[in-house]
C-alpha cells in the first residue's frame, strides 16, 4: 500500500510539474500572437520549460541524481533558484498591490508614461493610460499634461506624438499638452518631463504621473531617487498579459534595486 501511495504521489508530482510548465509555455505562445517578443512575454516560457522537462523525464532525472553528485548539485541549485524566485515574486507583487491607490489632491501637471505604439496608434496598454489621463483631467481642468515617450528604432513617429494625437482626438485641448519625445526609459521620462514642467509652472508644481498599475511602485521610487516628488495614478492593464507584466516587473524591481536606481 505504501508503494502504491508513493507511486500515486510521484505521478501527481509529475502531473503538476508538466501542467505548470505547459501552462507557462502556452502563455508565452499565446501572448506572442498578440505582442512583440520581449522579456515579459518570454519569461513564462523560460520559467516553464525546466518544469515541463523535469515532470516529463522525472524518472530519468532521479536516476541521474542517484548516480552523479554534480547532477544532484545542479538539481538542488535549480530548486533553490525557483524557491527564491517564487519568494521574490510574492514580495514584489505584494509591494505593487500595496502601492496602487490614487492620489487625493489634484495636481498642476500630469506626466503620461509611454507604453508602446503600433504604427501611429497606441497599444492597448498605452490606450488605457491615455484613457485614465482623460478621466483624471476632467476633474483637474487646469493641469498641464506632459506626454512622455521617445521614438524607437523601428517606429515611424515618437510615442509622445501618438499620445498627443490620441488625447486631442478625444477632446483634450492641444494647448494643455506638452510633448516630451526624447526619453527612452522611466528614468528619462521623469528627468525630461520634470524639466519641462519646471520651465512652465515652476519648482513647486504638484506632479502626478499615469502608468499601468503594475508599474506604479517602481516608477514612484525612480522619481523619488531623481528628486521628483510625483505620485502615481494606476491605469488598468491588459488582462491576458497580466502574468507577463508582473513577472517582468518583478525582474525590473530587483534589477533597479541592485543598480541603486530605486
Amino acid at each position: 500500500m505504501d508503494k502504491a501511495l508513493h507511486t500515486k504521489s510521484g505521478l501527481l508530482g509529475r502531473l503538476l510539474l508538466v501542467s505548470a510548465g505547459g501552462l507557462l509555455i502556452l502563455d508565452t505562445l499565446f501572448v506572442l500572437t498578440r505582442s512583440s517578443p520581449n522579456m515579459g512575454v518570454l519569461l513564462p516560457a523560460i520559467i516553464g520549460a525546466p518544469l515541463f522537462l523535469t515532470g516529463a523525464f522525472l524518472p530519468l532525472f532521479k536516476k541521474l541524481c542517484s548516480r552523479s553528485r554534480v547532477f544532484r548539485g545542479a538539481a538542488f541549485a535549480l530548486s533553490l533558484i525557483y524557491l527564491l524566485s517564487a519568494l521574490t515574486f510574492s514580495v514584489t507583487t505584494a509591494l505593487i498591490l500595496a502601492n496602487s491607490s490614487e492620489p487625493e489632491e489634484k495636481a498642476d501637471a500630469v506626466i503620461v508614461l509611454g507604453g508602446g505604439i503600433r504604427g501611429t496608434s497606441p497599444t492597448l496598454t498605452l490606450k488605457y493610460r491615455l484613457d485614465k489621463t482623460l478621466e483624471y483631467v476632467k476633474d483637474a481642468p487646469d493641469a498641464l499634461v506632459v506626454v512622455s515617450g521617445g521614438q524607437g528604432p523601428d517606429e515611424a513617429v515618437s510615442e509622445a506624438e501618438v499620445m498627443k494625437s490620441y488625447l486631442i482626438s478625444h477632446g483634450l485641448d492641444e494647448s494643455r499638452i506638452v510633448l516630451e519625445d526624447a526619453s527612452a526609459s522611466t528614468t528619462e521620462n521623469f528627468l525630461f518631463s520634470s524639466a519641462l514642467i519646471r520651465e512652465r509652472i515652476g519648482d513647486n508644481a504638484k506632479i502626478v504621473f499615469v502608468t499601468t498599475r503594475f508599474h506604479v511602485f517602481r516608477a514612484e521610487r525612480v522619481a523619488s531617487k531623481l528628486g521628483v516628488d510625483a505620485q502615481g495614478i494606476p491605469a488598468k492593464g491588459v488582462w491576458y498579459i497580466t502574468p507577463n507584466d508582473y513577472l517582468r516587473e518583478c525582474a525590473a524591481i530587483v534589477l533597479y534595486f541592485l543598480r541603486g536606481d530605486i
